[in-house]
């Protein structure tokens, strides 16, 4: 006797949509990201749309792409930044030294930047020395003014 589902194992609503591959680009996702945020209930975070290996979980945001994109895109669960394949590691590195800024700031009431820095870079050892951070990162990271959240991106 099956319980969760018709006797394929998918529920109705997985059998009733069934969306073609598409060509998306970073642009067209990060827009389909932006309208399913505009309808998404409220209580409903966009990190149910990263799975656990931060790849874009396309089932919700194709009624707004219009399909499953061909090529994988993945997100930062912290930052929500939208990478191609070929930077996959990228939203994995954000978020751990996202979730290492943040418990940084909460158990010092500082930023763990680097003294003096004018781009307000992330000191790794600040962050080492309270242990949380385990690894460095292989790139740099800059605290932005928006909300103490960090960037790849040199300002």
């Amino acid at each position: 006797m099956r319980f969760w589902g018709n006797k394929k194992g998918k529920n109705k609503r997985e059998e009733d949509k069934s969306y073609p591959l598409i060509k998306a680009s970073l642009t067209d996702v990060r827009k389909a990201i932006g309208e399913f945020s505009d309808n998404k209930r409220e209580g409903v975070s966009l990190k149910v749309l990263v799975k656990d290996n931060h790849e874009i979980d396309y089932h919700l945001l194709a009624p707004y792409l219009g399909g499953i994109p061909e090529q994988q895109f993945f997100m930062s669960k912290e930052t929500f930044e939208i990478f191609p394949a070929e930077e996959r590691d990228m939203p994995v590195w954000i978020d751990v030294v996202q979730i290492a800024v943040d418990q940084y700031i909460k158990s010092e009431n500082e930023l763990p930047l680097i003294d003096g820095d004018p781009f307000y870079k992330v000191s790794y050892y600040k962050l080492e020395k309270k242990s949380f951070l385990k690894q460095r990162p292989p790139l740099d990271f800059y605290l932005t003014e928006q909300e103490n959240m960090i960037t790849h991106q040199k300002p």
